[in-house]
C-alpha cells in the first residue's frame, strides 16, 4: 500500500494544517490524518478533500491539483 506522502508534503508545503484542512474540507481531522496514512477513504470525501486543498493553494497563488496527484486510495 503506498503512503499519501502528497497529500501531507502538499498540506504541509503552503503551511497547512490538518485541522485547518479539515475545515476547509469539511470533514474531520481523523478523515485527513485517515487519507494521508493510506486509509482507504470514499470518492465523496476525497472530492471534499481535494476542493479545501485547492482552495487553499488558491488563496496562495498556487496552481490547482488532481485527484491523481494526491494520489489517495479510494
Amino acid at each position: 500500500m503506498k503512503v499519501m506522502a502528497n497529500l501531507k508534503q502538499i498540506r504541509e508545503g503552503i503551511g497547512l494544517s490538518l485541522e485547518g484542512l479539515a475545515r476547509r474540507a469539511g470533514v474531520s481531522s481523523r478523515t485527513i490524518r485517515n487519507a494521508e496514512e493510506g486509509k482507504r477513504i470514499s470518492f465523496e470525501t476525497a472530492v471534499q478533500i481535494l476542493q479545501g486543498l485547492n482552495s487553499a493553494l488558491s488563496d496562495v497563488g498556487r496552481p490547482p491539483v488532481t485527484i491523481d496527484d494526491l494520489g489517495l486510495v479510494v
